[in-house]
């Protein structure tokens, strides 16, 4: 059974069971780069913004931000990218599950989605920037701090892995203390967040809980598998700044 068509039945499951979607967040992990943007930047005529000292190319030198006075108006942000604190974040290391081993398999953040339009680790870009996932932005618009400007998937050959690199903005308009908390470092950690539809058994493709599936505990290995929860039917939300966290892990390797 090829991954769509398991996709398919799992989400088609928790449907019929009429499964609410998971707030899933990430680890927290720190940002490569931190930029003033009006100090750095530049806005051309088709309003897209190259951000020039954006080391190591991770993303294209022209990003689309045609349709940031929209976002701004939803998000009650700052239309102009020169009002913006940018960050380079490695949010989400694919197929590596979290401390409460939930991951997201590479299969499903490539899959494209027909109700987004795009593929699932695309998601990210128009999704707010928050703060400690305060994210209720549809009721409380004010919580958005910031929105994310592109999405990439990067190949990191050292250690056979993908990562999901955010380029995100954070208003310094809209919230000057966050905006200065993160240019001094005083904030330096990120943690993206994300709703799942369906967590699913690795070993067997079914549903966690459903007949069939893996009973082994979280963390063990079961014919050859890593048990661990794999995130399935994914929507990215939003990243946030978050305060520094307790996992010691957090201030590993970047890329």
């Amino acid at each position: 059974m090829n991954f769509a068509t398991s996709r398919k039945l799992a989400l088609a499951h928790q449907q019929q069971n009429k499964a609410k979607a998971h707030f899933v967040a990430g680890r927290a992990v720190t940002s490569s780069q931190v930029i003033e943007s009006h100090k750095e930047s530049y806005t051309g005529k088709q309003g897209h913004t190259q951000v020039l000292s954006m080391a190591r190319n991770n993303f294209p030198s022209d990003v689309d931000i045609s349709w940031l006075p929209a976002a701004a108006v939803t998000y009650q942000i700052s239309p102009n990218i020169e009002d913006y604190i940018v960050v380079d974040v490695a949010a989400v290391t694919v197929d590596i599950p979290n401390r409460n081993l939930q991951g997201f398999p590479y299969e499903e953040v490539t899959y494209f989605d027909y109700n987004h339009g795009r593929m699932v680790y695309q998601t990210f870009v128009g999704s707010p920037s928050c703060m400690d996932h305060a994210n209720e932005v549809d009721q409380n618009p004010d919580l958005a701090k910031g929105v994310i400007f592109a999405a990439i998937m990067q190949y990191v050959p050292t250690f056979d892995i993908y990562k999901i690199r955010l380029l995100q903005g954070f208003d310094r308009t809209k919230d000057t203390k966050l905006a200065n908390d993160i240019m001094s470092k005083k904030r330096r950690f990120y943690s993206m967040g994300s709703l799942v539809s369906a967590f699913v058994d690795p070993v067997t493709g079914l549903v966690e809980g459903q007949p069939g599936a893996t009973k082994q505990p979280k963390g063990s290995v079961y014919m050859g598998h890593l048990i661990w929860s794999m995130c399935l039917g994914v929507k990215y939300i939003e990243n946030s700044s978050v305060e520094e966290p307790a996992d010691p892990f957090a201030e590993g390797n970047p890329f």
